[in-house]
């Protein structure tokens, strides 16, 4: 309902655009209420009032004490979903951390500076 799905019942997924792909998709992803849900770049192909609204779900949800693992190369949609980072580059794990103690340690307020400062600190260090 809040995606405004309701018109796209008689059709079929493969004839949807992108973003309406993205929308049915989360609705799947919130309807049959999980304990923990795994979210694949959860905002792309979204409008920006889409993308909020998915954005205050997921923060209702972590809310509720759901787990709410994330993956996403745009750092900049996730500063205010998540607690925990872990980030891995070329399939290996380069650090986990918490988001307070991640900004704390970089005196950046945005993940995405934080995680660019740490990631120009490890290539000095070569």
């Amino acid at each position: 309902k809040s995606f405004g799905l309701k018109d796209m019942l008689q059709k079929k997924m493969r004839t949807l655009s992108g973003g309406t792909t993205q929308k049915v998709s989360a609705a799947l992803d919130f309807m049959f209420r999980p304990d923990v849900l795994i979210l694949d770049e959860p905002t792309a192909g979204l409008d920006p009032l889409s993308s909020e609204k998915l954005k205050q779900k997921i923060i209702q949800e972590k809310e509720k004490g759901k787990l709410v693992l994330i993956t996403s190369h745009i750092l900049s949609e996730l500063d205010d979903l998540i607690t925990e980072v872990f980030y891995m580059q070329e399939g290996k794990l380069l650090f986990h951390k918490k988001l307070s103690a991640l900004k704390e340690e970089t005196g950046e307020q945005k993940l995405s500076k934080a995680i660019a400062t740490i990631m120009v600190a490890q290539e000095t260090q070569l």
